[in-house]
């Protein structure tokens, strides 16, 4: 019912615990060549995760995203996660353009533009630093909590979408999650890292090799009381696509 995209590159284990914990119904990898094989026929959600969207875009481009776009057009729901969620808009722009350019899917017809260089360790260099930070979000319901950021996509306003959450933390208040429809089906797209909780972002941090490290325990620190919230939220947004 629930099946997650698997790259062969990010390891997205995290994921599958975070539904197993919050769900009976099976949770399963599905890859490019599952896709184009017609896997997504037996499945209500695909989770688009994070990682990097150029991988993607080698594997699916063509047939593969087509069987996506049918996939959601025919009923299914797809949940994009920050990759993920620069992946089904219809433009992107990474890093002042060192990744630009046109998606196919664009089930979200505007451009999402990343990451926040406010929110990265060392905003000079993206890749001297780390990218974990805690940030507040504020839903549509008015809750307001902690969640991680990790590199993920602002977007521009689209009048066919709703917004989910917003980020507060940024002038203007962004859209930080937004949703929509896709002919039958429906789309989800966060920029945060909704699924990952402080705890299980604690789990995996090490100070064997991390210059980061106390950037990141401090940013860890900060979500671990807001666990429950994300939590909740998290299970909200896959109900609402299920």
């Amino acid at each position: 019912m629930i099946t997650i995209y698997d790259d062969g590159i990010f390891n997205n284990s995290h994921l599958v615990k975070t539904l197993q914990s919050l769900y009976d119904a099976p949770v399963t990898l599905c890859t490019s060549s599952m896709i184009i094989d017609g896997y997504l026929d037996d499945q209500k959600l695909l989770i688009m995760p994070g990682g990097a969207d150029l991988y993607f875009c080698e594997k699916l481009n063509g047939l593969g995203n087509q069987c996506i776009k049918d996939f959601v057009a025919s009923g299914g729901s797809y949940l994009g996660i920050c990759a993920g969620a620069y992946y089904a808009c219809s433009n992107l722009d990474w890093g002042c353009g060192e990744i630009a350019g046109t998606r196919e899917l664009s089930f979200y017809n505007e451009k999402a533009t990343g990451p926040v260089y406010e929110w990265i360790e060392n905003g000079e260099n993206l890749y001297e630093g780390s990218w974990i930070k805690a940030v507040e979000i504020e839903t549509s319901e008015e809750q307001i909590f902690l969640t991680q950021y990790n590199g993920g996509p602002v977007f521009e306003m689209c009048d066919d979408t709703k917004i989910i959450a917003e980020y507060t933390d940024l002038k203007g208040k962004p859209p930080a999650i937004v949703a929509g429809k896709y002919g039958q089906g429906q789309y989800i797209l966060s920029s945060p890292h909704i699924e990952k909780f402080g705890y299980s972002l604690s789990d995996g941090l090490y100070k064997h090799l991390n210059n980061s490290y106390e950037w990141e325990k401090k940013e860890i620190d900060k979500l671990l009381n807001h666990t429950e919230q994300q939590k909740e939220f998290f299970k909200t947004i896959i109900d609402r696509l299920l």
